[in-house]
């Protein structure tokens, strides 16, 4: 094969294959000047925009941007020869060849100059210079190569061309509560959104509300149950799909008419969305990378990665835990990166929130286990908090807090849901603060009176 049909069937693998994990392992590290023929490294660049920009690879889209009869060129680039199981394979060898070529074109430049030299300063300066490209060639950088800035520009006044259009807003998460929405703008493809509660508080509730939104309109969702079993999981989506309670769901003879249409409408909705399951406990944080990536490879479409939870992941060996949960946040972190898949990450809060007093006992991110390693990793922190847990008769006991506790590219803020038949509903933010405002005042301790004492005249 040679070269320039080397370099082909790598275009022809990152065309047909898009943006997949292995696509952006090959743009990492492969520089445009591995490809010899001036087209293919225009083409190369395209992709590299697109994917590092939108995080996809369109061969019409690419064919829009070289312009001309390009679309011709790279349809037929697209049917060279090749696996795309084996992208990698063939881009190390391409970028070898190409560093090949280089290492023989430096080495006689060097002969070259030291013959034509005429004095040892002359030698010298030639024997330095090469010496200098040497080693530049030789560094070990792992392969990885910087990525100018001026590359990523073009393609940033087009993301921001898209917005202005209102289409490109749809590649972002969203839980599917306007207001939660408006404060984080919707979820990047990039990002690691931890939510955390006390037992009881609704995280996987939330966390299947957020799958709802992004199943409805095309997207793909990958469960990763390691709490409940599959079957439990299920049953929770059909009790969100139809808007019943679980328990009402454990107890079929109960059901009435309306409640079996409910169910019947509720399952029609759930079968056409592509939600995939693994049921599986003590996954080990690359096992669950490997599946992830493995799973993108094949349905590109996949717009979340939901983890339930964190404290079941198989931690690794390490020295202290909080170096172990380090590992795993921020191995959670880059598979959301290299994925470009948004990952909700369930999180339990620690017990010693129960033990301050009752008035005390909304969370903050100093509650998480090994706050610090996951706060720093975190690009999003939700936090849940339900007053009924502790205070069932109380004014706010119906409704369910989510606080933003940290918001990489925003504020953060508290917003308010009607938490009913174990789901979260819309409700008046007004209505639902001025109640959680009486029963936090309500709970304050009152002053004591002062007694004066009385002097007789």
């Amino acid at each position: 094969m040679t070269p320039q049909e080397m370099e082909a069937t790598v275009l022809s693998g990152l065309l047909v294959g898009g943006a997949t994990p292995d696509a952006l392992d090959v743009i990492a590290t492969m520089p445009e000047e591995a490809f010899s023929i001036r087209f293919h490294r225009e083409t190369y660049r395209e992709i590299k925009k697109q994917a590092l920009t939108h995080g996809v690879i369109d061969v019409v889209l690419i064919s829009e941007s070289l312009g001309g009869d390009s679309l011709a060129s790279l349809v037929e680039i697209s049917r060279m020869p090749g696996t795309l199981a084996n992208l990698k394979g063939f881009a190390s060898l391409a970028t070898k060849g190409w560093r090949s070529r280089q290492m023989a074109a430096l080495l006689q430049e060097g002969a070259d100059g030291i013959r034509s030299a005429r004095n040892q300063e002359q030698r010298d300066t030639v024997i330095q210079a090469s010496v200098t490209k040497l080693i530049e060639m030789t560094a070990d950088t792992g392969g990885v190569v910087p990525v100018h800035l001026g590359e990523l520009l073009g393609g940033y006044m087009d993301l921001m061309g898209r917005r202005m259009k209102g289409d490109a807003e749809m590649r972002n998460l969203y839980s599917g509560i306007e207001e939660l929405d408006a404060i984080t703008g919707g979820w990047n493809p990039q990002d690691l959104i931890v939510v955390a509660g006390r037992p009881g508080m609704g995280k996987t509730e939330f966390a299947l509300k957020v799958i709802e939104g992004a199943t409805r309109s095309g997207g793909g969702a990958l469960i990763f149950s390691m709490e409940m079993a599959a079957l439990q999981m299920v049953e929770r989506s059909v009790a969100g799909a139809g808007n019943l309670s679980v328990s009402k769901l454990r107890k079929p003879e109960s059901l009435c008419d309306e409640d079996w249409g409910r169910i019947h409408s509720a399952l029609e909705v759930l079968n056409n969305r592509d939600i995939w399951i693994v049921d599986a406990t003590d996954l080990t944080v690359d096992q669950i990378r490997a599946i992830t990536e493995t799973h993108k490879r094949r349905y590109p479409h996949l717009s979340v990665v939901m983890v339930d939870y964190l404290g079941l992941i198989a931690k690794p060996k390490a020295e202290r835990n909080d170096l172990a949960m380090g590992h795993i946040s921020r191995s959670l972190k880059t598979m959301a990166m290299r994925s470009k898949t948004p990952v909700l990450a369930l999180s339990q809060l620690s017990r010693k929130v129960d033990d301050r007093p009752v008035t005390a006992r909304r969370p903050t991110m100093s509650d998480l286990s090994e706050s610090g390693k996951v706060e720093q990793d975190a690009d999003s922190i939700v936090l849940l908090y339900r007053d009924g847990v502790y205070n069932p008769n109380g004014p706010a006991a119906r409704f369910a807090e989510i606080i933003v506790g940290k918001n990489r590219f925003g504020p953060g803020g508290t917003i308010y849901q009607e938490f009913k038949n174990g789901h979260f509903i819309a409700v008046d933010q007004v209505v639902a603060q001025e109640s959680s405002r009486m029963q936090q005042e309500a709970q304050q301790p009152k002053p004591k009176e002062k007694r004066y004492a009385t002097k007789p005249f």
